[in-house]
């Protein structure tokens, strides 16, 4: 206790035993005597001369504090309160100010995360449409029996690397927008190859082994795989940070089992990079705390370790024998077993499959009306000279109000592929319109848009999501969705 608020308590005590004095003095019938009269004289001088210090010590910083308080309840992270004194309430609001700071950059920070997000999401239907284009025509071109052996080999290099760019872009929009929290039965080493998958890009450029074993009769667990992704993403994405401070070989290990009792569904991230120094281990679950200085926020590990406790779980750093500088790093994640049987996982950590080119011998889609509305011309073109080899009438239209207009001219079809972003009319308002207009037609849409992100946003909620294609989509793929739709409204 400081020496300044001592002396304040002890001026209180002395003041109210004065006045205490002076009242007992008054009730027992002395106040006429001299040392009455000193009394009552010291307790009128005493009591206002606390009360001044008490309202000046005491009272003032603790409204000031609690204004404070009451403003950044309000969403006033930039407010500040005055700091008096030296003493311990002075340190309070000193440690209030600080708070408030680093509370206003990180909301700063997460407003251009925020920001950063729309716009990707902006972006990813700019870019998976010439993705859609370069595809499609990679496919097309694939489908001719006469292409030569070299031609067919670029055409699949081609096809593999706008597939890559449109996984990896997917994978990212799923990650910034998590949106609201779906608790599921999932498998833990699905969520880890999603994870994996957007981090892999910096394994070559790193130099970085993957190693490890996902568990093949792991069971599933019960959780929100976004959030869970989003965990498993900060820690591979802290052990490939550490990795490029420490020289060649650098190995990260993610490794996926269950306990001995069963009970718990286990996943470990390790790495040989430089370890967690023992005076930082402790603290490093606590908000704010970050081992990369102006690099990190300090909330990456807190808020991992939250998610997985809202699951149940436990998300801890564990002691390596070789454990401190120097010695690598383990992180365990665990969730509770949910007890039910899923089907078998492949063992090693999947590469990229190749493309499917091959389809469905004979005009499989014969018959088949299929109504193609995009504003690009690239994707329309590809899609309609495909489906049309596959023996499919095909009708385009760049915009909802274009295809209002084909809809007129007594067309029917069967089909009706909508991209959602697009001038004039997007796909959200022209399905809007076709379930007022024309039900039955409304019934026949497959969407298809590089972001399906924002579908409740666009009043898309309660559509299946069989019937949500996201591009790139394989031109087979597409073929096989069409069919089995198709039979589905004839069923």
């Amino acid at each position: 206790m400081s020496k300044s608020l001592r002396v304040l308590i002890v001026g209180i005590v002395a003041a109210a035993i004065v006045y205490g004095a002076a009242l007992t003095l008054a009730i027992t019938g002395h106040l006429g005597s001299a040392p009455a009269i000193v009394v009552l004289i010291l307790g009128m001088v005493l009591f206002p001369a606390a009360w001044l210090l008490v309202r000046r010590r005491l009272w003032t910083p603790f409204t000031a504090l609690e204004q404070g308080i009451q403003r950044v309840s309000e969403g006033d992270l930039s407010t500040q309160v005055p700091v008096l004194r030296g003493d311990e309430l002075g340190t309070v609001a000193s440690h209030f100010n600080h708070m408030t700071r680093v509370l206003r950059d990180r909301a700063e920070e997460q407003g251009r995360f925020a920001a950063a997000g729309e716009l990707l999401g902006g972006v990813a239907h700019e870019v998976n449409n010439p993705l859609m284009a370069i595809a499609s025509h990679a496919e097309l071109r694939l489908a001719d029996n006469k292409l030569s052996a070299e031609q067919r080999n670029e055409m699949q290099s081609i096809l593999r690397q706008a597939q890559r760019a449109a996984k990896l872009l997917r994978g990212l929009l799923r990650f910034v927008r998590a949106g609201e929290k779906r608790s599921a039965t999932v498998n833990l080493n699905d969520v880890a190859r999603a994870a994996i998958d957007l981090v892999s890009y910096r394994f070559n450029i790193d130099e970085i082994t993957l190693e490890g074993r996902l568990d093949p009769e792991l069971p599933p667990v019960v959780g929100d795989a976004n959030r869970l992704e989003q965990v498993i993403v900060n820690l591979l994405s802290n052990a490939l940070d550490a990795l490029r401070t420490v020289k060649p070989p650098r190995r990260l290990t993610v490794d996926t089992y269950t306990d001995d009792t069963g009970g718990k569904v286990c996943m470990t991230v390790t790495d040989n990079g430089p370890g967690v120094a023992p005076e930082i281990a402790g603290r490093l679950f606590r908000p704010f705390a970050s081992t990369k200085g102006v690099r990190g926020t300090g909330l990456g590990l807190y808020i991992s370790r939250q998610l997985v406790r809202e699951a149940e779980g436990e998300l801890d750093l564990v002691k390596l024998p070789e454990s401190g500088e120097g010695g690598g790093a383990r992180f365990l994640l665990w969730l509770p077993s949910a007890r039910v049987a899923v089907p078998r996982a492949p063992v090693e950590i999947p590469q990229p499959a190749p493309p499917r080119v091959s389809p469905t011998p004979g005009l499989a889609l014969t018959g088949i009306r299929i109504l193609i509305v995009d504003d690009e011309e690239l994707v329309r073109r590809p899609l309609g000279k495909y489906l049309t080899k596959r023996g499919a009438e095909i009708r385009e239209a760049g915009d909802g109000v274009a295809a209002f207009e084909q809809l007129g001219t007594g067309f029917q079809p069967d089909v009706i592929l909508a991209d959602l972003r697009m001038p004039k009319m997007d796909g959200a308002e022209f399905y809007q319109r076709l379930q007022q207009l024309r039900p039955a037609l409304a019934d026949r849409v497959l969407f298809l848009s590089g972001d399906i992100t924002q579908l409740a946003g666009r009043g898309l909620a309660d559509v299946p999501h069989e019937r949500v294609l996201v591009k790139p989509v394989e031109l087979v793929e597409l073929e096989q969705r069409i069919r089995a739709f198709v039979q589905e409204k004839a069923a």
